[in-house]
């Protein structure tokens, strides 16, 4: 009876904590919807607490909290996190993008490319991570591949203006006025 009685105690404490744990993930994604960063980090800090947590919860938790993180400008930070979460979900896209777009920040182009390139093993039609890739390449003078990744991206999204913009962009740098001013008016039309 007393073995019982204990277990039961112990059931109690654990139960509670990974409701508690789920319940900060949710109100730390509505804090990230009102662009609470602060609050959206210290709620996904105390779920990662939460020992409870299943391993694709505390992925999601590190996810979000370096996107919050990155939203801070505190890219250090977000690369830390969203490293523990492609350790915990290692066919995690969106994790490998995040990170890809960290590291643009901080000028690792070669980092960034390398895990937008792994991103795109898991979300091979995201338009995001092509544009995002392009965007590394451009900032590594290779405007070849770049022009490639954004034509990819409308490909995928036609009515992609930061794709138009940027392509031209990359157009612009290789001296073929004729297309890149094509691109940048298509990007201005859809900018209205």
């Amino acid at each position: 009876m007393r073995r019982a009685l204990v277990l039961a105690a112990l059931l109690a404490l654990v139960t509670p904590a990974r409701a508690d744990g789920l319940a900060d993930l949710s109100a730390a994604t509505q804090a990230a919807q009102r662009q609470d960063w602060g609050r959206a980090i210290r709620l996904d800090t105390r779920a990662l607490t939460d020992r409870t947590l299943s391993p694709q919860d505390r992925a999601t938790a590190y996810n979000a909290r370096g996107s919050a993180y990155y939203r801070n400008k505190q890219y250090d930070r977000a690369l830390a996190d969203y490293s523990a979460a492609i350790k915990l979900s290692p066919q995690c896209g969106t994790c490998y993008n995040n990170r890809g777009m960290a590291r643009n920040e901080k000028s690792d182009y070669d980092g960034a490319i390398a895990d937008f390139t792994a991103a795109l093993k898991y979300e091979p039609k995201s338009w995001e991570v092509y544009l995002n890739r392009g965007i590394a390449w451009y900032h590594k003078n290779d405007n070849d591949r770049a022009i490639g990744d954004y034509t990819t991206a409308i490909k995928l999204k036609p009515d992609c203006g930061p794709c138009f913009h940027d392509r031209g962009m990359a157009w612009q740098d290789k001296g073929d006025m004729a297309k890149a001013n094509d691109d940048l008016n298509t990007a201005d039309q859809f900018a209205h």
